[in-house]
């Protein structure tokens, strides 16, 4: 399997022209040192704080499979009520990597996300694209992944290059059970481990700091971390660019939040899904 190329920012601190046409043609770029040791610091605290038990929410998910010790835990919404994810949601490189990637003039904040695979998880991140979870609609909507440990091959996230050029809509997979979300009619996403349909299949191993931005219609999954020692700590933002607009999908999403008064069609930006720049 081939390593999806990693791209530098330019000298002001945005990806360049040849990330942004990567990220136009895979649906997914590969940005290294995208945070300083910094913002690395950072985003280390904000998870420990949202791992933390005094700060659990109901939007936590934490899973461990039968017979093991190793933990999967993700929670989403952090920034309205953890400080240290507000700064790194509000005042990180992040939404300017977005903005520049998506050639949007503005952005809003959908929403921000900690993802832990402690050391002897088995439990994988299933074949999934976003879009098929969030009551979203558009082209300028995005993911930016960013690692705070080192992810080595074997605990990378895998991308199906291309695959946000897809017509065929899939329904979004439960990370844990493996079923679809309640409600939707659409097949399941393929098992591209098994059937790649001509697309090229890439992983994207990378060091502290870099990042992953793909588009919500990318096909993507992760290995678990079989690693003995090794935590893969991440922080991933979501972000709405210029024409992203309400959908009021009539089945479950994930997230399930649905902003604030919003009409099928219209502008997402409210309260829950604030304006950046």
């Amino acid at each position: 399997m081939r390593t999806l190329k990693k791209y530098s920012l330019d000298k002001k601190g945005l990806p360049t022209a040849a990330a942004i046409k990567a990220y136009e043609r895979d649906g997914v770029v590969c940005i290294k040192n995208a945070f300083d040791e910094a913002w690395v610091a950072q985003g280390r605290r904000a998870v420990a704080a949202a791992i933390g038990t005094a700060n659990r929410s109901a939007l936590r998910e934490d899973h461990v499979e039968s017979g093991e010790k190793g933990l999967f835990f993700f929670d989403t919404f952090l920034w309205p009520r953890l400080p240290s994810f507000a700064k790194f949601s509000f005042e990180s490189p992040a939404a300017r990597l977005a903005k520049t990637v998506m050639r949007s003039r503005g952005l809003l904040l959908y929403f921000d996300m900690a993802i832990v695979k402690e050391p002897g998880t088995s439990a994988k991140t299933p074949w999934h694209y976003d879009e098929a979870y969030w009551p979203v609609s558009g082209t300028q909507v995005c993911n930016v992944w960013m690692a705070l440990d080192d992810v080595p091959e074997e605990t990378a996230l895998r991308f199906v290059l291309g695959s946000h050029n897809m017509n065929q809509d899939f329904k979004g997979i439960d990370f844990f059970t493996k079923k679809g979300m309640q409600g939707q009619t659409n097949p399941s996403p393929p098992d591209w481990d098994k059937e790649t349909q001509g697309f090229e299949i890439v992983s994207a191993p990378m060091n502290a700091g870099d990042c992953a931005i793909l588009n919500f219609r990318t096909h993507h999954s992760a290995p678990g971390n079989l690693q003995k020692r090794r935590r893969r700590r991440v922080i991933c933002t979501h972000w709405f660019g210029d024409d992203a607009r309400y959908a009021d999908k009539q089945w479950e999403c994930n997230p399930n939040e649905r902003g604030d008064n919003l009409v099928d069609g219209g502008s997402l930006e409210c309260a829950t899904f604030p304006r950046v720049i």
